[in-house]
């Protein structure tokens, strides 16, 4: 089937390149509530909008990486539809002692909200602009006080293979190391906070090499993945399909859902509803077509190619693990 065009739609929007109107929520394969494991809320000004998409889109409660200045404000609001990852403020960052200090404080702040989970950011340009990975001395105080605190984990490591190709942004390995340099730090970390649970964001930033993930996942129980980063994860399920609901199935009791929105003021309803639009048929159905995302990363067009996961599996995903995990 076709999904219906909007009327008078954008051609050409980044994020509904085919005119498509989303407010006509295509058909779920399981009903039921659905939990985003992975957004960033950014101002209590941005989440009306964000929250009536959600809500079209059957997403219940959202886990979200804000800034802890818009905690408070962000739960008097929704209460009930969302949940914090403790972040550093990443925008003043600095290799200061007060900025880590500032951090620890932070740590304790998100506690006393409730978050279970503590997000340390390590991708690539943080070896190459700062050379600091996971084992840096600098990081060491904050794994061990957020240990302490009882918190388990979510790690960002490396990014899409694409940008390691000649030209692309980290194709001076010398500075930024070769993409299998990124999993040593994974290792490490996995290793030293074990037995707390790890959620390796983007699925552990290695869809394009379902073989070694799977390795990861053998070696470490306590390894779990959530499927964010939209545009990333439709691309490369695309040229794999097969090889990517394998890897689902196998281990639908460790991966959480997650879109990895991220909420500014310019965003308008598109925006927000294509992403949950392009997971749903991702997931869910055996469409085949043309991804509505524009995608600077992706051969043109875009393509999406649908995995149609079963039931039992998609309960798994969308709430099921979530809860297991205690998010």
């Amino acid at each position: 089937m076709t999904q219906r065009q909007k009327p008078g739609a954008r051609q050409h929007s980044p994020a509904n390149r085919l005119g498509l109107d989303y407010r006509a929520v295509p058909p779920r394969k399981l009903s039921g509530p659905v939990i985003d494991a992975h957004t960033h809320i950014h101002h209590i000004d941005h989440a009306p909008l964000f929250f009536e998409v959600a809500e079209a889109y059957g997403v219940e409660r959202v886990l979200s990486m804000s800034p802890v200045q818009q905690v408070e404000p962000l739960r008097r609001a929704y209460a009930d539809r969302i949940s914090f990852i403790a972040v550093p403020r990443w925008h003043e960052f600095a290799l200061t002692p007060a900025f880590r200090r500032q951090w620890l404080d932070d740590l304790r702040e998100f506690r006393q909200h409730g978050a279970r989970l503590c997000k340390f950011w390590s991708a690539p340009p943080l070896r190459g602009e700062l050379g600091l990975t996971l084992e840096h001395d600098f990081f060491q105080p904050v794994i061990q006080q957020a240990l302490e605190l009882g918190y388990e984990f979510m790690v960002h490591i490396g990014d899409p293979r694409l940008w390691w190709r000649p030209g692309g942004r980290y194709a001076d390995t010398t500075r930024f190391g070769t993409r299998r340099d990124q999993y040593e730090q994974l290792a490490w970390f996995l290793e030293t906070v074990a037995p707390r649970r790890v959620i390796g964001a983007h699925l552990a930033g290695s869809v394009e090499a379902p073989r070694f993930l799977q390795s990861l996942l053998d070696r470490y129980q306590h390894l779990w993945l959530d499927c964010s980063a939209t545009k990333w994860i439709v691309r490369e399920v695309a040229r794999r399909p097969a090889a990517a609901r394998e890897l689902i199935i196998r281990n639908h009791e460790r991966i959480l859902f997650g879109t990895d929105l991220v909420t500014e003021s310019g965003y308008d309803f598109d925006h927000y509803a294509s992403r949950y639009w392009a997971h749903l048929k991702l997931w869910e159905t055996p469409y085949r077509g043309e991804s509505p995302i524009a995608d600077p990363d992706a051969a043109k067009p875009p393509q999406l190619c649908g995995i149609d996961l079963p039931a039992e599996i998609l309960r798994s995903l969308y709430r099921d693990n979530a809860a297991r995990f205690g998010l």
